[in-house]
């Protein structure tokens, strides 16, 4: 099952993005129910791993991190058309996504060692823009959010199903954080 762990946003948070989105020039916006910053991305995982899983962080005491937006960005040279509301990174935030990716480790999953980048995506293209919608997401980037910020109350684990019209997520279980 391809499985992820995120943050969900909240209403409000969800609602300026979906605004923001509104104004981006390119690409297919992201459905507001599937906006989240992700955690951990699992990949294709066995169901003995996400049992694992669940055990590892029903047990585990995790820290709510207050979630700010600083900028709009994107991966190296517009990678795939994704455009994303950054995220600013907090020892608090960093600490939660270091123990969300030891648990998932623990219980057998196969993370990519990589520097944790967070991001909540607004649009997808599956392509790098071209000429002047290239221009117009270039001057995109890099401007503020005005984007509200809240407390995350819970970490999500997602089941996510590729589709034709994009990907569904399904909610697995999910952990609060302790305030």
């Amino acid at each position: 099952m391809r499985a992820f762990l995120a943050l969900p946003v909240s209403d409000a948070t969800a609602g300026a993005l979906v605004a923001l989105q509104a104004a981006l020039p390119f690409g297919r916006p992201v459905p507001e129910e599937n906006l989240h910053l992700t955690l951990a991305f699992l990949g294709d995982v066995p169901g003995a791993v996400l049992e694992a899983l669940d055990e590892e962080l029903s047990l585990a005491r995790l820290p709510a991190p207050g979630i700010g937006f600083t900028r709009l960005g994107t991966f190296a040279e517009i990678e795939r058309g994704l455009i994303f509301a950054e995220v600013e990174t907090t020892p608090v935030l960093s600490a939660l996504q270091a123990r969300v990716a030891s648990a998932a480790r623990a219980a057998g999953a196969h993370l990519p060692r990589r520097r944790f980048r967070p991001h909540v995506t607004l649009m997808r293209a599956g392509r790098q823009p071209r000429g002047p919608a290239r221009d117009r997401v270039a001057a995109a980037l890099g401007m503020p959010c005005d984007v509200p910020g809240f407390v995350a109350e819970r970490v999500v684990l997602y089941a996510s199903q590729l589709g034709p019209d994009g990907a569904v997520h399904e909610a697995l279980a999910d952990y609060p954080l302790a305030v």
